[in-house]
């Protein structure tokens, strides 16, 4: 079964082929090979799925932090993916709660743009914003076990 995952991922995200793609049950999450820079840092991808989303992290590991360089939000419909948000940090320290958070506002910033360009003036933010949580937490309870037939 983890072949087959790990087949999903790369099918998923090209970017990550090539790396070793391991999952890390521990923190729920695929995590890619990652490179060693001269000064020592150790520099990596995660990446969490649902049926609608893909989430990719970039992180960096120092010698007493992990740091979120960026994120990448991707549209998927099983087949194919398309950019459809992403941020850069520098020295953000990583944590689960500002991840989410990012997302969420993502994904939000995203719809709403959608919305406009479909003519939609009115707007409902708690809807919106509902929703985006709803997609985003799809993704990070990261189950793709369910696309394998």
């Amino acid at each position: 079964m983890e072949k087959a995952l790990v087949s999903l991922v790369e099918r998923a995200l090209p970017a990550m082929s090539g790396s070793q793609v391991t999952y890390n049950s521990r923190n729920n999450i695929f995590l890619s090979s990652g490179y060693t820079s001269a000064a020592g840092n150790t520099y990596f991808q995660g990446l969490r799925l649902s049926d609608r989303i893909i989430i990719n992290y970039d992180f960096g590991q120092g010698y007493a932090y992990l740091f979120l360089n960026g994120i990448r939000i991707y549209g998927y419909d099983g087949n194919q993916k398309q950019l459809i948000s992403s941020r850069s940090y520098y020295s953000q320290c990583f944590s689960e709660q500002y991840a989410k958070a990012e997302c969420q506002s993502m994904v939000k910033e995203y719809l709403k743009g959608q919305m406009r360009l479909m003519g939609n003036t009115y707007i409902n933010e708690a809807q919106l914003t509902e929703f985006a949580s709803q997609v985003v937490g799809e993704a990070l309870r990261n189950n793709p076990q369910r696309f394998i037939a």
